[in-house]
């Protein structure tokens, strides 16, 4: 029986184990999850816990739910990788040794050195992050309450985190405003990128259709200035103006997790395992790499793709696709990036949303987005599982 492990729950892993579980005999594979968790977490969702007054736990899919009961999952932390030992090492039990080995380990925040941030910055990547945004919100709006001033907070980074975090703020100040009884320019957003525009990597008209709806919502956005340090209270900028702000949200960058660099695994500058066509890593014919950990180059544009769920998601299926063909002596299929187009979520039934060949904005927007997240749980649940979660993810919305 082939033992395979798969390092990660996130949205590579998930697809890569459940394709295997779904596409092998029980006494085929030993199919083994490794993650710190013991659920999938559906991170475009996180802004909706920063932004709620309870946490919303439907972003939370335990594994169980998930998986069949012949898979073995493992709640712990990985210490390395030997590849050539062909095993994993982890804190709390004994190696697991592999004959096939999935990495999904996901990126982590990334504060490029910038003096103070990680001091005083909070990140958006996990389900504990989420919730100390949103603990640290509600804190720093009763201090400034008693304090009768402006509470302000300000969000580093205006990329896809940064732009749909602000816009669902809009929803938790009014509700806060309303709860207290107090006007909502009591409390400030604000959104620093150091691009010239809101998500800059789609299309302009796309890019000043959040901006609209960000500023009628009276979001202050400043593009041009990037965070050169960081105290208690307030930053300073590469332009030399100061922002103050009670609750700083740092959404500005990531880089890989940096396991692989620790296990001697060759990785680029951020922190990536460069993979070949098959989705193997270096002279590792039975290791793979999918999603954020993974550099993959195209070879029409000669270019890093983009680390984004659908694209990690189809890259676990692929990896176990070609993981079954080796072990069955079938010919290898090479990973072929498919641009799906981008979704922006900007504030109640409002999103934006750029498709290769269509622009959608407001309800029809909104209501792709919903499509889209039942079509993925349908893709890893039984229908009536994934009904029943977007049920309930749809009435936590509203």
């Amino acid at each position: 029986m082939k033992k395979i492990v798969v390092l990660g729950g996130g949205f590579g892993g998930v697809a890569a184990l459940h394709t295997l579980a779904q596409n092998s005999r029980e006494d085929e594979l030993e199919l083994t999850l490794i993650d710190k968790n013991t659920f999938h977490l559906f991170t475009p969702s996180l802004y909706e816990v920063a932004s709620s007054e309870e946490p919303k736990v439907n972003v939370a899919i335990p594994f169980r739910e998930i998986f069949p009961k012949h898979v073995r999952i493992f709640k712990d932390s990985i210490k390395s990788i030997d590849t050539k030992q062909k095993k994993v090492l982890v804190t709390k039990g004994p190696p697991h040794p592999y004959d096939y080995l999935v990495i999904s380990l996901g990126s982590e925040s990334a504060d490029f050195h910038i003096p103070g941030l990680t001091e005083h910055g909070l990140p958006l990547k996990t389900l504990a992050d989420a919730i100390a945004v949103r603990n640290n919100i509600r804190d720093a709006y009763h201090k400034a309450q008693e304090e009768g001033r402006v509470m302000r907070i300000l969000i580093g980074g205006g990329g896809f985190s940064g732009t749909e975090l602000a816009g669902e703020l809009t929803n938790y100040r009014r509700r806060l405003a309303k709860h207290h009884r107090r006007p909502r320019d009591c409390v400030e957003i604000s959104v620093i990128s150091g691009s010239e525009c809101l998500l800059k990597e789609l299309d302009m008209s796309v890019s000043r259709l959040a901006e609209k709806r960000l500023r009628k919502e009276q979001v202050v956005l400043r593009f041009g200035e990037h965070i050169a340090s960081v105290t208690e209270h307030s930053i300073k900028t590469d332009r030399g103006n100061t922002y103050p702000f009670d609750v700083l949200i740092w959404t500005g960058g990531v880089r890989a997790s940096r396991l692989p660099e620790e296990s001697g695994l060759l990785t680029n500058q951020r922190g990536q395992v460069p993979v070949n066509e098959l989705l193997q890593i270096s002279g590792e014919t039975h290791v793979y790499a999918v999603g954020d950990i993974a550099e993959f180059i195209e070879p029409e544009t000669n270019a890093p793709i983009p680390t984004v769920a659908q694209v990690a998601e189809d890259q676990g299926k692929q990896a176990a696709e070609n993981i079954l063909h080796s072990i069955r002596n079938e010919k290898l299929v090479p990973y072929e990036y498919r641009h799906f187009g981008y979704i922006v979520p900007l504030k109640g039934h409002y999103a934006v949303a750029q498709l290769p060949y269509l622009h959608l904005s407001g309800l029809a927007g909104w209501i792709l987005q919903q499509l889209v997240f039942l079509r993925y749980l349908y893709g890893i649940l039984p229908l009536s599982k994934a009904m029943k979660r977007w049920n309930k993810f749809e009435k936590e919305l509203l």
